[in-house]
């Protein structure tokens, strides 16, 4: 029976490579590519990789809860110990004290005497456990689709081995070769007592998307669909097993109800037919050989993220606005949940595997010593049916289904600070004991700080489960290329110190990433610079990252009025008057002119521009102020002319001085303007000629009617005061000082009655030339008359007039009469 029991417990053991899946520090990575389906198959939307391919990828380990191994009596580090030719390695591998497991109560005693390297473990007797598995992946890449959704395959071959809920009793009898009294007599019951192993081939399709991205609140959702070729399989399990072990050769009783099964390849590696030659030779990592039929499996997940500061991470780039940054992380907090390996595969029975009932009282165990394999223990178990100690059920349909390891992955991410976070996670096993045909993950729980960089990460996985109990592990990622990690330590500084371990595993990947890139903008206009035409200045979308400041559809680099929206065909200036001269060289901008003027107009084509023209809709001469002469003509009855004056454009009248106002005229124009009057200036008076019905213009004399004004004592005292105290220096026209007084009151007089006009006559004696004398009186009146003006009377209201010596009011012969007759008078109008 000890045989068939240690077959029992080591034989699938034995067909396994010892692969630990586990990946702790990796999969959490934001920067774990397809690697993080695995964990959760929505990962890899929105995710920081175009592409992912991972090229190799293997995890090596195993865990149990019954013994550890202490290094401290190795003589070096494993590759050496391990290694026999040196003499203190051979030493070490066989002193007895790796074949020797210490029980737990005489730990003490050897550990004190410097023995021992196998130690039980003092858990309270509770029920053992072990946990090996292995993980190649054969072909695995992902796909990033568009922002929202990502693809990806797999091939990847897995093999999962469970011991559960294995008395303490059963393994201590089981690894001491049936010789430990201290169980001898002993009524020991191992409820649900299982094992179970699984290898398999999976092709995984794996799909995930965004299903909201609405600012601070992110989802997405993904899954995987599995088609599973199962290589091999086989389990034992039994709900209700009970025995009493006399000694290392006989049986008090045992009893048992187990579901036994396993794949006809398997049987026939653990214990080939020498009949079939090597046609059953089976390896796990052998894709070729399969034993089930096609399974299928699904994985599901959703991840949750709180973006509190999502503004930082969005942009506008290429006409697109509101874009989220695809090489950032983005969330504050992050939350996933995925129920993974939903599924399984049929498997037929091989050899003459079968459920069965075992009841025997009082029993040689040696019957089973020839037990070398799964088949010879069927055909020991056939035997023990003819003697009535087995029964075979009967309904057994010689076929199982193999369930996948469920579980589910529960994982919190909270973002510390830049490239620092924490996450933690735990795996729940959703296969129950109940499911005797299945494999599956512990239930583990893991919290993990870790620096988290785009080119590189560590991270400080710090892990408990029922198997391996409570770890420290290290995980390295190296340019996103090269991976490597484990979830324990302790195996590594565990040689040559008193250090106990009670399992290892490590994993390495190596991938070819192509990772997101923010998109580069030199110029910093929105547009990329792979679309950009105009790469180091600033521009829109519209003009492919070029420049329209002044937005008339001509590039800056081609504008040559580039804040001036302007005309192709002039390079981007404007022509605002549309004159084909462009406003930077148009003196006129908004007038349509002539190149000869820079833009200025000419309207009368007299060759004066506009501005300089005093009559722009009527050709001049140049001297004229760009104005037609105007003339007039003094003419006689017959319309013969006498005398023609020219008015320039700077005068206001036409002027005839020597003809006085006094006398009638008749005028003609010389271009008729159908003028209704003209204004002449005939002698020291502005006169008005009307327009007659043969178009001339006519003057006529009319003699002012006498008007009488009365002044007050007051005002005629100031104009006689004005004439008696007028003097001039001897034979000039210069006004002496000593009058200024009484002529600036009577330019006050005036000021006060508007309606008033002056009359000032100059006379002279007849000393002299009588032509000289009428030019000093004509001076002697001027001056008068300037005086008045500069002190604000209008010369409107002045009349100055002068005789000379012509009108004596006394006699030239005597002093006093010249005197009298050297005068100025002043006369109201």
């Amino acid at each position: 029976m000890k045989r068939a029991l240690l077959t029992i417990l080591v034989i699938i053991t034995a067909s396994l490579t010892t692969f630990s899946q586990e990946f702790l520090g990796l999969r959490q990575s934001n920067f774990s590519g397809i690697m993080g389906s695995d964990l959760n198959p929505a990962s890899i939307a929105d995710s920081r990789f175009k592409f992912d391919l991972v090229l190799f990828g293997g995890y090596a380990g195993g865990y149990n809860n019954h013994m550890t191994f202490n290094g401290g009596k190795m003589p070096f580090w494993w590759i050496k110990s391990l290694n026999d030719d040196h003499p203190e390695s051979f030493d070490w591998l066989n002193n007895g004290d790796l074949e020797k497991l210490v029980s737990v109560d005489s730990t003490a005693s050897f550990k004190s005497r410097g023995l021992g390297q196998m130690f039980e473990i003092d858990n309270g007797n509770k029920e053992r456990a072990a946990f090996l598995n292995a993980e190649f992946d054969i072909l695995n890449f992902m796909i990033t689709i568009d922002r929202k959704r990502a693809i990806g395959f797999q091939i990847r071959s897995r093999s999962i081995f469970n011991m559960d809920d294995a008395s303490p009793e059963l393994v201590r009898l089981s690894t001491n070769d049936f010789e430990f009294p201290n169980v001898f007599n002993l009524n020991i019951a191992d409820e649900d007592f299982n094992l179970a192993m699984n290898s398999w081939i999976e092709y995984n399709l794996s799909y995930a998307q965004i299903l909201s991205d609405k600012n601070e609140h992110f989802y997405k959702i993904g899954g995987k669909l599995k088609f599973l070729q199962g290589v091999a399989a086989g389990y034992l399990h039994s709900s209700d097993l009970n025995f009493n072990i006399q000694n290392d050769t006989t049986s008090n009783s045992i009893s048992g109800n187990f579901d036994y099964g396993y794949s006809e390849n398997l049987g026939g590696f653990i214990e080939p037919d020498e009949n079939l030659g090597d046609k059953e030779e089976f390896s796990a990592s052998n894709v070729r050989d399969f034993a089930s039929k096609l399974g299928l499996g699904i994985d599901v997940g959703i991840i949750y993220e709180w973006r509190p500061d999502y503004q930082k991470y969005k942009y506008d780039i290429d006409g697109k606005t509101d874009l989220w940054m695809r090489d950032q992380n983005k969330y504050k907090l992050k939350i996933g949940l995925a129920i993974n390996d939903i599924g399984g595969m049929k498997y037929n029975k091989g050899g003459s595997s079968n459920n069965f009932n075992f009841n025997v009282g009082v029993f040689d165990l040696q019957k089973f010593d020839n037990t070398n394999g799964l088949r010879s223990l069927d055909s020991i178990l056939l035997n023990f049916s003819d003697s009535g100690w087995v029964k075979f059920n009967n309904n057994d349909d010689k076929q199982f289904y193999m369930n996948l390891p469920t579980h589910l992955n529960f994982d919190v991410d909270y973002h510390i600070a830049k490239n620092f976070y924490a996450n933690f996670y735990t795996r729940i096993n959703l296969v129950f004991a109940s499911d005797e045909n299945a494999v599956h993950y512990p239930t583990s729980f893991a919290l993990t700080p870790r620096f988290d960089h785009r080119r590189w990460g560590v991270s400080l996985p710090l892990s408990y489960n029922g198997v391996a109990g409570f770890r420290t592990g290290l995980a390295l990622r190296i340019g996103n290329y090269f991976s490597i990690g484990t979830g324990d330590l302790k195996p590594l500084i565990a040689p040559g110190r008193d250090v106990n371990i009670r399992g290892a595993d490590i994993f390495v990947a190596l991938r070819a990433p192509i990772l997101f890139k923010p998109p580069k903008d030199r110029d910093k206009d929105k547009v990329s610079d792979k679309l950009d035409e105009c790469i180091d200045i600033p521009g829109t979308w519209d003009l492919r990252g070029c420049s329209d400041v002044d937005h008339d559809g001509i590039l800056d680099q081609n504008d040559s009025c580039v804040t001036d929206s302007g005309l192709v065909k002039f390079n981007g200036c404007p022509d605002r008057d549309g004159d084909g001269i462009i406003d930077k060289e148009d003196d006129c901008p908004d007038t349509p002119g002539i190149p000869e003027f820079k833009g200025c107009p000419d309207t009368d084509g007299d060759g004066l521009m506009d501005k300089e023209d005093d009559c722009p809709t009527f050709p001049g001469p140049i001297a004229n102020r760009g104005c037609p002469y105007k003339l007039l003509h003094t003419i006689d009855d017959m319309g013969q002319i006498i005398e023609t004056d020219t008015m320039f454009t700077h005068e206001k009248y036409y002027r005839f001085e020597n003809l006085k106002s006094d006398n009638s005229q008749l005028f003609m124009l010389g271009e008729d303007d159908n003028s209704d009057f003209i204004r002449v200036i005939m002698g020291n008076d502005t006169i008005t000629a009307l327009r007659n019905e043969k178009g001339y213009y006519y003057y006529k004399y009319l003699p002012p009617a006498p008007v009488v004004i009365e002044l007050m004592e007051e005002e005629e005292e100031i104009l006689k005061a004005a004439f008696d105290n007028l003097e001039f220096e001897t034979g000039k026209a210069i006004i002496k000082q000593s009058s200024y007084a009484s002529l600036e009151d009577l330019a006050k007089l005036l000021l006060k009655k508007p309606e008033w006009r002056i009359k000032i006559s100059g006379h002279t004696d007849s000393v002299g030339k009588a032509s000289n004398n009428l030019k000093l009186s004509k001076k002697r009146a001027t001056s008068v008359k300037d005086f008045l003006i500069l002190n604000d009377v209008y010369k409107e209201r002045i009349d100055a007039e002068w005789f000379g010596e012509t009108k004596p009011i006394e006699t030239n012969k005597t002093k006093a009469g010249r005197q009298k007759n050297r005068r100025v008078e002043m006369e109201i109008l």
